[in-house]
């Protein structure tokens, strides 16, 4: 870095400007990094076959579609049994119609055969700035790329290493007395498992194909960790795991190995089954971390269009393909958000009667999947702030605080939510304070011991709302302030605020389809994450719900009552 007598960062020295340029050119062409990996055979740990799955290798295939739709053009594809390069090739013919208009088999050939060998001779090797070959690679940084192996645990970690060292990059320049060092873009990056999980001693673990009888060679958590979440001490801050998406598509339940027994033949497998307690450490191996099964559940795999997936890979997967595609830069990015994902993948689980319920670890609010770079200003957050306040519960506008309830159609108590405007009785200002009553879920969420909670179980909701002074003995409140299942931050500063009021009024959602408070949420490993929903009616509802931001609000249709406008935000607690 320079000091007070060399020249600013900022006054690039004209030499130095054309190596900069090709550096920025380089970087521009590669449009994101991908580690896919799929396990089917466990033979090193039951010789039986016991423990094989069968949907490790499509699963595989169907990232690689999505990653492709989305510009990735560096893979590493690992699965046992291994993948060939005519598995690659039928994908490609499968997006060829879209991504590749008009090319015939052999030019597909061609094409895939010059990805793999790129990824034989070492397309992956780190660049120096001063490299004197580095002009010429310009023109190769941007082609795909793809290395096929084993998921070993050797190859597991060795590409694990690759993918944290091509998520930034780190420019180091030097000119006579100038110097600068910073970390000039940080690509998007991808890792999607489909495999065992298993825990011990607290900690959670991958089974990669060569897992011991006694879970030798598996991949913990903390190993990832430390690979992704390294870089905190560099110039510009920025570590691989701030721009990581990962899939698992596995469970966590089993403690002494892989959970689960795969039977063949059968039209519903699972990928695990519950044997014991999970960790209540979320796996925070990532920025966005999408797990196929919650707390106590299985993951499924199944015959889905005509192969075998995992249940979740395939309702992630089809979810995506549904969704446009918007291109940012060199980068393509889906319109729909990281909540809205988990939403429809859960509805499409729901809808073909898959008992799991996916969980999303996400700091990205509803960000665009696989989202590159900061928030963008249009961007919405589950965290509201002066700037982007997104869509908020009225904390009231005179009194204290805003009290609003969900109940069920005999009047159970599902939901309560304190909205504060100012401190009192152990509640902080500006905050909403949601408990949800999970002993008053349906009777068949009885095994899953108030891990999830999804209001569209229930018909005929009515949510209430009342405003209130805080009193001396906190009476007339519904629960303490320790007791809240989680917390929301609520933006107060002047003027955010356009409509309000502090009238009681109770609104009647029928048919789940009309205005009110929609919760789908779950807590598998102790932090409760998920979406909810505000709805509601022009005219109408602004006595429950204000915005400064109308086009926030997504139009949903219309009727005899006016527009039905519908928010989603992300809930995401600690």
């Amino acid at each position: 870095m320079t000091d007070q007598a060399h020249l600013a960062q900022s006054e690039v020295p004209d030499e130095v400007k054309p190596v900069l340029a090709a550096t920025r050119e380089l970087l521009s062409r590669i449009g994101g990094v991908a580690l896919l990996i799929g396990v089917e055979s466990y033979r090193d740990h039951d010789e039986d076959g016991g423990k094989d799955l069968l949907a490790g290798r499509n699963d595989v295939l169907a990232y690689w579609k999505v990653c492709r739709r989305l510009g990735y053009t560096h893979f590493r594809v690992l699965t046992t049994p291994a993948l060939e390069a005519e598995d690659l090739i039928r994908a490609e013919r499968e997006l060829a119609p879209e991504l590749h208009p008009g090319e015939d088999e052999a030019e597909t050939r061609r094409r895939v055969e010059q990805w793999l060998s790129r990824g034989r001779q070492g397309a992956f090797a780190p660049l120096e700035i001063h490299d004197p070959a580095m002009s010429s690679r310009i023109e190769d940084a941007g082609a795909p790329s793809v290395l096929l192996g084993e998921a070993t645990s050797l190859q597991f970690k060795e590409s694990a290493r690759w993918l944290a060292s091509m998520l930034v990059f780190t420019v180091k320049l030097e000119w006579e007395r100038w110097r600068r060092e910073e970390d000039l873009m940080a690509l998007p990056g991808f890792m999607a498992y489909s495999g065992h999980g298993a825990q011990k001693d607290g900690e959670l673990l991958l089974c990669p194909s060569n897992t011991g009888p006694a879970l030798e060679n598996t991949i913990s958590f903390s190993e990832l960790r430390a690979l992704f979440e390294q870089g905190e001490d560099l110039p510009g801050g920025k570590r691989p795991a701030d721009n990581l998406t990962v899939v698992l598509d596995c469970c966590f339940a089993a403690a002494g190995g892989p959970a689960g027994k795969a039977q063949r033949g059968t039209s519903l497998t699972r990928a695990g089954s519950p044997a014991s307690k999970a960790p209540a450490r979320m796996p925070e191996l990532a920025r966005s971390v999408f797990c196929a099964s919650g707390r106590d559940e299985p993951s499924y795999q199944a015959m889905l269009g005509g192969h075998w997936h995992g249940a979740f890979t395939w309702a992630f997967t089809v979810a995506l393909e549904q969704w446009e595609l918007q291109q940012q830069g060199q980068f393509r990015r889906s319109t729909m958000s990281h909540a809205e994902l988990l939403f429809r993948a859960r509805t499409l689980l729901s809808a073909l009667s898959f008992r799991q319920h996916p969980i999303l670890v996400d700091q990205l609010g509803n960000s665009p999947v696989f989202h590159h770079g900061e928030a963008a200003e249009e961007a919405t957050s589950a965290e509201p702030d002066a700037r982007r306040p997104g869509v908020q519960l009225d904390p009231s506008s005179g009194k204290d605080y805003a009290w609003y309830q969900l109940l069920s159609k005999t009047g159970q108590v599902l939901l309560d939510i304190i909205a504060t405007r100012t401190a009192g009785s152990g509640f902080a200002s500006g905050t909403e304070y949601w408990r949800i009553h999970t002993s008053n879920a349906p009777p068949e969420w009885g095994k899953y011991n108030g891990s999830a909670y999804c209001t569209d179980a229930f018909v005929g909701l009515t949510f209430k709302k009342q405003s209130a002074h805080w009193t001396r003995d906190g009476s007339g409140l519904p629960f303490k302030a320790t007791d809240a299942s989680f917390t929301i931050p609520v933006h107060l500063a002047a003027g955010d605020w356009k409509q309000y009021s502090d009238s009681g009024r109770d609104f009647q959602v029928t048919q789940g389809e009309d205005y009110g408070l929609r919760v789908n949420v779950s807590r598998p490993l102790g932090a409760w994450a998920g979406e909810v929903e505000f709805v509601r009616r022009n005219p109408g509802t602004s006595l429950l719900f204000s915005t400064d931001e109308p086009r926030s609000w997504d139009l949903h249709g219309s009727s005899a009552l006016g527009a039905v406008h519908r928010y989603r935000r992300a809930i995401n607690s600690t």
